[in-house]
């Protein structure tokens, strides 16, 4: 490594937290200030969101460090959990004892009267859940049947949920509604501004006693803006430019330097799609997207017969409707069409695909990893299969496609939205709009897409079997049909009948037995955690 280059005995970018390398910008500081003080007021739930590395974890620990010594901090990092899994973390986190087979209530009387016992000994406890996107709607609602537990001026239990801005629309369901009326306080956590960014990082080198002036202004002006402000990214970028610059033999990174670190760090990133459709990140897109929606409509229709290394010039200049005052939409033709062709082909690699993909459902996966064998390492699972584009929209969830150009050559796109007149691709890096007849044209039909199995159990869920499963199933069948039915755990003649009445709302095979295809639909159905196939709104 470079220490010994640069004197020093520790790296300074290092991505793993460290209470040394503690740097609270005016964002940070605000929403530890504005998380504490929630804290202390008598609601139940706080709520803290932001992108993917901009330092929700660092705001976490600060606020850990920061919390009297009379609190009982619990804190779950994975929630990838069902609701009886959370209560039983809950009390191991707690230090509480209870029988591996113990129901729901018995895990919830034991909790109860823990949060009695600390309030009597004047003791507040909290709860605080990293990464909580990924909770089951399930699961949220145990956790506000936990918060009902009150005095008269204070909730026992304080709850902050930490995660990616796809938690604020999850808490936007209507089943919700309750949990979220009861969030006192809220903070979404932006990027560093260039500042902010160059305090960041003379911060952490001056941490490590660095005497060199590793990075100027126009170095850091440039990381800056290439990272967008986000810490995790100029953690990366800098870590790898003062390895260059080692190699080099020089300490002070330049900007041809800077540039090599930027294109290998950030080359494999796909652009921020995935946890708030109307933030600043997707700008870019959303303009790409105005323009080639209007023109890909009109010029790839013909794709099919036109060659496509001559594609952009020929379609272009064979219209009539190019006059001498269209020149500039002319230029936006040519250049859009150039665009597009780019695109399919920077997109013949699936797994450049598959990267996107797990992007959209909140995960930042490296190129080599992008593959279906990650997905089970984060409670998902990878289906692949043959429909149409009707039963797509059932579905409801982001599908990887195969398509083929004008030459017959197979090119991957990430089905991103779906209307009744246009569908939204990621091609590369670049969101395209085209029509669903282009669509359809190039589609023979197969798909593959991620997806959350209930309980992390993807089998088939049929007549005669018993368990969690099978109740979780009636659970979400009474849920969807409006039925108060009994809460069951063996697949009975009654959920059978459930089970067909849905299939045959959804037009699928009413056979009653849940396959992927029927439990993906009804995930859908309701509305649980993840993205979903529905468009931007303006």
């Amino acid at each position: 490594m470079y220490q010994d280059f640069f004197g020093i005995n520790e790296a300074p970018f290092s991505i793993v937290p460290s209470a040394r390398f503690l740097y609270l910008s005016e964002r940070h500081r605000e929403a530890l200030t504005h998380m504490l003080s929630g804290l202390t007021d008598g609601g139940g739930f706080g709520l803290l969101t932001g992108e993917v590395g901009t330092g929700k974890t660092t705001v976490l620990r600060a606020m850990i460090s920061r919390l009297p010594q009379q609190a009982q901090v619990a804190v779950i990092l994975n929630p990838a959990l069902s609701s009886h899994d959370l209560l039983a973390t809950i009390c191991d986190e707690l230090g509480l004892s209870y029988r591996d087979e113990a129901s729901f209530k018995q895990l919830t009387d034991i909790i109860y009267q823990h949060l009695i016992a600390n309030h009597a000994a004047g003791r507040q406890t909290l709860l605080l859940v990293d990464e909580a996107q990924h909770l089951m709607p399930d699961v949220l609602e145990q956790l506000r049947l936990l918060t009902n537990l009150e005095t008269d001026s204070r909730k026992l239990l304080k709850v902050v949920l930490i995660g990616q801005p796809e938690l604020q629309q999850l808490l936007q369901q209507e089943r919700l509604r309750q949990l979220a009326q009861r969030i006192t306080s809220r903070y979404h956590l932006l990027p560093l501004t260039e500042t902010e960014v160059s305090e960041y990082i003379h911060y952490r080198l001056n941490a490590v006693d660095c005497l060199y002036s590793v990075f100027n202004a126009s170095i850091v002006s440039y990381i800056a803006k290439q990272t967008q402000g986000v810490p995790r990214l100029i953690n990366l970028v800098c870590d790898k430019s003062m390895q260059l610059a080692c190699q080099g033999g020089t300490h002070s990174v330049t900007k041809a330097m800077a540039v090599q670190a930027c294109e290998d760090i950030l080359s494999w990133q796909v652009p921020s799609v995935t946890s708030s459709r109307s933030s600043l990140a997707w700008l870019p897109w959303t303009i790409a997207a105005a323009l080639c929606g209007v023109m890909a409509t009109v010029t790839w229709q013909y794709w099919p017969q036109t060659p496509t290394s001559a594609l952009s010039l020929t379609t272009v200049s064979s219209s009539p409707a190019v006059t001498p005052n269209t020149a500039p939409l002319k230029k936006a033709v040519v250049s859009t069409e150039i665009r597009l062709v780019t695109a399919i082909n920077d997109s013949r690699n699936q797994r450049n695909a598959m990267q996107s993909l797990y992007k959209l459902w909140g995960f930042d996966t490296a190129l080599n990893q992008a593959t279906c064998a990650t997905s089970a390492r984060i409670a998902l699972t990878c289906f692949s299969g043959s429909t149409t584009l009707t039963r797509l929209g059932l579905i409801n969830r982001p599908v990887i496609v195969t398509l083929k150009d004008g030459q017959q050559q197979p090119f991957y796109a990430v089905v991103y939205a779906i209307t009744s007149d246009r569908i939204e691709l990621l091609l590369d890096k670049q969101r395209i709009s085209v029509t669903p007849a282009w669509f359809e044209a190039r589609w023979s039909g197969h798909f593959s897409l991620l997806w959350r199995p209930p309980l992390g159990d993807k089998t088939t869920i049929r007549f005669g079997q018993s368990g969690a499963r099978v109740a979780w199933l009636n659970q979400q069948l009474n849920a969807f049909l409006g039925d108060d039915g009994p809460q069951v755990s063996y697949f009975n003649q009654t959920i059978l009948d459930k089970l067909r009445r849905f299939q045959r709302a959804q037009d699928i095979a009413a056979d009653g037995i849940a396959g992927p295809m029927t439990l993906m639909i009804l995930d859908s159905a309701l509305n649980l955690p993840g993205p979903t196939l529905q468009p931007e709104q303006a």
